[in-house]
């Protein structure tokens, strides 16, 4: 009877531990599933260039090789819309790091748009093309047009 009632009391314990398992696992795989929807929900909240109105096209990019100093980006975009495009929008979608500078010029897709662009000034030939807006976000992530 003594070993019994000890093998019955083993089994008892074994089932609660079980059941102890079994409301850990619950538990994580809930905490997994919320990681999994805040990361989802995150990713779609991301603006996508092609959703942003005016049609923007990247035609030329120039980054400065610098890893120590501050990051300096530079794009050419043409728009095929410019006077419904959203400049700032669009802007504010490229990437910009935190000690850079980000400048993007816009160009009107029936004018045509540069393929190069360099980091010295003028950054582009100016005789040849004529930006209808510059968007510049500088290091402390301020953002002015012209």
């Amino acid at each position: 009877m003594r070993y019994a009632s000890g093998v019955l009391f083993e089994l008892n314990k074994a089932n609660k531990m079980n059941k102890v398992n079994k409301k850990r696992l619950i538990w994580f795989g809930f905490i997994i599933v919320i990681v999994i929807a805040v990361i989802v929900s995150d990713s779609s909240l991301l603006t996508n260039a092609e959703r942003i109105r005016g049609g923007f096209t990247e035609t030329a990019f120039k980054r400065n090789e610098n890893n120590s100093g501050p990051v300096i980006r530079l794009y050419a975009v043409k728009v095929d819309s410019p006077l419904v495009a959203d400049f700032e929008g669009y802007g504010n979608s490229m990437p910009h790091t935190e000690h850079g500078t980000t400048k993007i010029f816009y160009f009107d897709a029936a004018k045509g748009s540069p393929d190069k662009i360099s980091l010295e000034t003028p950054y582009y030939d100016t005789s040849k093309y004529e930006a209808i807006s510059i968007f510049q976000k500088n290091a402390v992530g301020k953002v002015s047009e012209k």
